[in-house]
């Protein structure tokens, strides 16, 4: 996984369905996704004091997004993948109902 800087980081997550979720009290910013209106399981956060995610933290959350390999992770932070592919994925391997 490439590094991002974590505002492209939070437009990719607002952009697919993930909603913050005010965490007063804690130095980290929680994105859940929210499909058909309801807070799913998958969520990743985000640090507030963070202007780049290297390699080494990108790769986690890649695993707390539930992405099966690193080029999947990349199409949807690049926006090949819809927030609706990623639902369709998720599905397939067994993260969501």
């Amino acid at each position: 996984m490439k590094p991002r800087k974590s505002k492209e980081l939070r437009r990719a997550l607002e952009s697919k369905g993930f909603e913050l979720n005010p965490n007063k009290g804690n130095h980290h910013e929680f994105y859940y996704l929210v499909v058909d209106g309801m807070k799913t399981d998958i969520y990743t956060y985000l640090s507030h004091g963070a202007k780049e995610y290297g390699v080494s933290l990108m790769s986690k959350i890649k695993r707390s997004l539930c992405f099966p390999s690193s080029n999947l992770a990349e199409d949807f932070f690049d926006c090949p993948m819809s927030g609706e592919d990623y639902v369709v994925l998720l599905r397939e391997i067994g993260e969501l109902e």
